[in-house]
Formats: structure tokens, sequence, C-alpha cells
């Protein structure tokens, strides 16, 4: 296989590694959170918060980047609202 393939696979799955340790530390937070507004009675969903995450992808890339994140937070954000309600 072409060697620069190879070593953008290998950037590729040193990436995914730090991504896949990130994710849990947030699936943590959310577990926390979901627990914290099961007692208090709160609302699984925080538009607010989900606005402010979006606003703040849109100001810090590009047009394509911010679509890329965006698109991929969506999953992030569904799955944590999944969670929350457990």
């Amino acid at each position: 296989m072409n060697e620069k393939i190879l070593e953008n696979r290998e950037q590729i799955d040193k990436a995914d590694e730090q991504i896949f340790d990130l994710l849990l530390e947030r699936l943590d937070a959310v577990t926390a959170i979901g627990h914290i507004k099961k007692q208090e009675g709160l609302p699984v969903l925080d538009q607010e918060r989900e606005n402010a995450i979006y606003a703040k992808i849109d100001a810090r890339f590009s047009a394509a980047e911010a679509s890329f994140l965006k698109s991929i937070y969506q999953s992030i954000i569904s799955e944590s609202k999944k969670v929350e309600e457990l």
C-alpha cells in the first residue's frame, strides 16, 4: 500500500485513540449531569446549552469545518441525552 496513505492512517489511529478517551471522559460528565437533573427534576433538554455548543463551533472554525463538526456533535448530543435519561 502507498506509504503516505499508511502514514496518514497511523495519524488517524492516534487521533482516534485520543477521541475515544475524550468521549469516555465526556460520558462520565454526562452521566453525572443526568443524575443531578433527575434528582432535581430538571429536564434533559437544555436548548440554550446546545445552541451555545453550536455557536462555539461556528465562531471557532471555517464553514466547512463547522459543518463537519456540527454533524458529529448532533450525534454526540443525541446520545448524551439518551444517557441523561437513564
